[in-house]
């Protein structure tokens, strides 16, 4: 198997009649898998799945951006799904490297399984349990129950396409988030937000407020109140537009010792300290 390289996912082709992996896969599958839609279901479900992305029920509306009726692709993937588990009245284990808010119930930027309102949905259709794995966690659950034999290294290449898939996202966001995150706060006149949140990650995620007043080039007797508010509000537009989910950390927070009052500093989360210093270091190379 050939090795896909950090910038090459893009790039590869969707001509599936000349993959290797699908054309070992097809004589396996044959009579394995439900039957496709009707053109008149299809024509219904693409209205229905669009209406759904609209309203924001999952899964798929974090796909709203797609080209055409790319939208409607997970509930598809979905609707299938809940129509075999009807017929079979049975639990479903749903394997995905969709990383994604409307597959996931999410947990401080962590999968914590499936959202609550899939769960609800598989059992008003008639089935029972679902799971969600994603495909490094499956084939590491998977290995010894069926007793597979797993070449060094498998896990870790399943991980690394996992993470080009989804965009490599820390605490709901990625390198294209928190791009338009700074874009936005230089343009409006934060320059010295961007600083103070990289400078805190460098420090190991703290910034104290001397920092902040020396970076900022704030008075001794100017107050910090609110200097994270053009950060949050800025976010929340990134959400609206779709680039974070809903559940995405917040990016600075003020820090207080001993309650309201005089702040003690401030903190990136965690989940996002090593976003911002990689795309420090690609910058300074560049």
């Amino acid at each position: 198997m050939n090795e896909v390289g950090e910038g090459e996912w893009q790039h590869i082709g969707h001509d599936t009649s000349t993959d290797p992996v699908i054309a070992k896969l097809e004589p396996a599958l044959t009579g394995r898998v439900g039957p496709s839609f009707s053109p008149e279901d299809r024509a219904a479900l693409t209205a229905l799945g669009q209406k759904r992305v609209d309203q924001r029920v999952p899964p798929g509306y974090m796909d709203a951006k797609k080209d055409g009726n790319g939208a409607v692709g997970d509930f598809f993937v979905w609707e299938q799904l809940l129509r075999e588990a009807s017929r079979r009245q049975c639990d479903v284990l749903f394997v995905t490297a969709d990383a994604k808010e409307d597959w996931w119930r999410k947990e401080r930027g962590h999968n914590r399984g499936p959202r609550p309102e899939l769960t609800a949905e598989l059992r008003a259709r008639g089935g029972g349990r679902l799971y969600l794995l994603s495909p490094k966690q499956f084939l590491e659950v998977a290995a010894p129950v069926l007793r597979l034999s797993l070449q060094a290294g498998s896990v870790e290449d399943i991980e690394r396409v996992e993470r080009i898939e989804a965009g490599v996202t820390y605490g709901g966001w990625t390198v294209e988030a928190l791009e338009a995150l700074f874009r936005g706060l230089e343009y409006e006149g934060y320059a010295n937000r961007v600083e103070v949140i990289r400078y805190a990650a460098a420090m190991d995620g703290h910034a104290e407020p001397e920092a902040v007043y020396d970076l900022c080039d704030y008075d001794d007797d100017r107050t910090l109140r609110g200097f994270t508010k053009p950060i949050t509000r800025i976010s929340r537009k990134l959400q609206k537009q779709g680039l974070i989910p809903d559940s995405a950390v917040p990016v600075l927070t003020a820090e207080y010792k001993n309650g309201p009052g005089r702040t003690s500093g401030f903190r990136v989360h965690p989940l996002l300290a090593p976003l911002i210093n990689d795309g420090e270091s690609d910058d300074e190379d560049s």
